[in-house]
């Protein structure tokens, strides 16, 4: 009985977490049309650049520590709380340091990033430690199955975010887009990371704790590697555009990107959901349910993936309007990488489950430096379409690396690989397809109808086994 109420409690989060979070980043991404038309797309490309120094210097800031909290929750069950206000002692501190460093070598750190202006590199630090203080919070409320605090608290600060950054446009920062973006974005996630702190050491007061410092580090810092290079696979690409070509390159980029990452924002939220009951389900060596409810969760998102990449040349049309048109060739290869990260997060849900971060950051360190070096060759070459290309390579390398590592970790499969490798052939062929009929809209149209049709017509002459594979996600939260 117990069980049954654990179930439903954790079916019911899953739920919240995957249509509460689509709908804020789903405000996030319906953002991207107004501000496409109040900057100019060189500040589109500084401002995009600046995030992704921020997610970088978000993992160095916060050490991953969020990646500990789901093991911490198995390990330290009645001392959750005290554990998680301690290691943000660890966080805070090490944000200080990375800011005192930041302004003392402020011009030569612009100078070497590539920065506008000599204060940018304290900006990133600042926004950085709010963004790493909400994304371990999200965690611990992950864990805690708190969802409505989770969406509460999500969409405060892009609500925040996104007025903020619209009114410092127009008024304190008129003729500086990008600023406005920024500082609009930046004071939310440190006025966010505050309230976290409080929140935090409301419920536990916060000491030092070598047991816990120890316990969160020997998790979470073989997982910085592996965090820096996941954030080199999916945003150092723009980083090289603009140092190699220019802001306004990496503007178009960063805009077909923005819109490939509809998708990631789907499955990573649907992820959300699914990372705490896979941990249940393998510490009880239920592995059939896994396989089941893994195969229906890799057709629904295939199918996702493919509707996106047939329509995302409109999308990108409506959201930017023509000065973003050329983005267009780029936005389908994104889907596509976007897609097989989706894939790669089943493997390294094993390595998780059993603690192998270091194994982990290998495989990633491996794809991100592969990544590097492509760019470095056919960025200069090619121009900034060449990055979109690269990134699926790497990706792809990235899926079947984990996919190997997971297998050796747990001495054997624990998905239907099969399947798996079945619709990544699928998916790639409609997704490459699509790139050649970009100007073609009748005939994606006519192939996007195709393929919802044949879905249609599957689902009906297989009610029984759709039927089943509802109740294998209705079930697997039981």
């Amino acid at each position: 009985m117990a069980n049954e109420s654990s179930g439903k409690k954790a079916l019911k989060a899953g739920l919240g977490y995957t249509v509460g979070n689509m709908l804020v980043k789903g405000l996030s991404f319906l953002a991207i049309p107004l501000f496409a038309r109040l900057m100019t797309v060189e500040d589109f490309g500084i401002y995009s650049t600046f995030s992704s120094y921020v997610m970088i210097m978000t993992v160095l800031a916060g050490f991953t520590l969020h990646t500990s909290v789901r093991n911490a929750k198995l390990d330290y069950v009645d001392l959750t709380g005290s554990y998680c206000s301690s290691v943000t002692l660890l966080v805070i501190g090490n944000s200080l340091l990375l800011l005192a460093l930041s302004l003392v070598f402020a011009a030569p750190l612009a100078r070497s990033l590539s920065l506008e202006q000599p204060y940018l590199p304290a900006l990133i630090v600042l926004e950085s430690f709010g963004m790493a203080m909400l994304t371990f919070y999200n965690s611990v409320l992950s864990v805690d199955y708190k969802y409505k605090e989770y969406l509460v608290l999500s969409l405060v600060y892009a609500v925040a975010g996104i007025g903020g950054s619209v009114l410092l446009i127009l008024t304190l920062c008129r003729g500086q887009g990008y600023l406005g973006r920024i500082l609009g974005t930046l004071i939310p996630a440190v006025l966010v990371g505050i309230y976290v702190v409080i929140r935090l050491w409301r419920k536990d007061r916060p000491r030092i704790s070598r047991e816990y410092w120890r316990y969160g580090m020997a998790i979470s810092l073989p997982t910085v590697p592996h965090g820096l290079s996941q954030l080199l696979l999916n945003q150092f690409d723009r980083i090289m555009i603009k140092s190699i070509i220019g802001s306004t390159e990496a503007g178009l980029y960063s805009f077909a990107y923005n819109v490939g990452m509809i998708f990631q924002v789907i499955t990573n939220s649907m992820d959300t959901a699914w990372a705490p009951w896979f941990f249940e389900k393998m510490k009880a060596r239920e592995y059939p349910a896994i396989r089941r409810a893994a195969s229906a969760y890799v057709i629904f998102v295939s199918i996702g993936a493919m509707a996106l990449a047939l329509i995302s040349p409109e999308v990108i049309l409506i959201a930017g309007g023509s000065k973003y048109s050329d983005s267009r060739y780029v936005t389908m290869p994104i889907v596509l990488s976007m897609y097989y990260a989706f894939l790669y997060t089943l493997p390294s849900s094993v390595e998780y489950y059993y603690k192998k971060t270091k194994l982990i950051a290998l495989g990633t360190m491996l794809a991100a430096g592969m990544n590097i070096l492509l760019n470095a060759v056919f960025i200069p070459a090619f121009g900034y379409v060449a990055a979109a290309y690269t990134t699926v390579a790497c990706y792809l390398l990235y899926y079947l690396l984990h996919v190997a590592l997971s297998w050796w970790v747990h001495k054997g499969m624990v998905y239907d690989i099969l399947q798996q490798f079945l619709w990544l052939g699928i998916v790639s062929v409609v997704s490459l397809v699509t790139v050649a009929l970009t100007d073609l809209f009748w005939i994606r149209m006519g192939l996007l109808a195709a393929l919802l049709g044949v879905c249609a017509l599957w689902a009906l002459r297989h009610r029984d086994q759709v039927a089943r594979t509802l109740a294998v996600f209705r079930r697997k939260s039981a």
